[in-house]
């Protein structure tokens, strides 16, 4: 069974998801870093910067999806996966 088209079809979507997701996960990264800026505890400043540090990886791991998406897009039209 050939699912290029769907696939494509499918990562399009996902793309679109990431983009608004994005902008929302990235307001509400800069929301925790005004706070954790504002913050006179030393310790709950460390605990809100443990949580920026997971929103940096939830967009590394988003860029990554992207990355391989594109990659996947690709491989449909050569034929080819690397």
């Amino acid at each position: 069974m050939d699912t290029r088209k769907e696939s494509i079809e499918l990562s399009e979507e996902v793309l679109k998801t990431l983009l608004s997701c994005g902008t929302e996960i990235d307001e509400l990264y800069r929301r925790f870093r005004e706070l954790r800026v504002l913050e006179d505890d030393l310790s709950f400043q460390s605990a809100l910067l443990k949580v920026e540090h997971a929103f940096f990886m939830l967009v590394q791991s988003m860029n990554i999806l992207r990355e391989q998406l594109g990659l996947l897009k690709i491989a449909s039209e050569k034929g080819e996966v690397y």
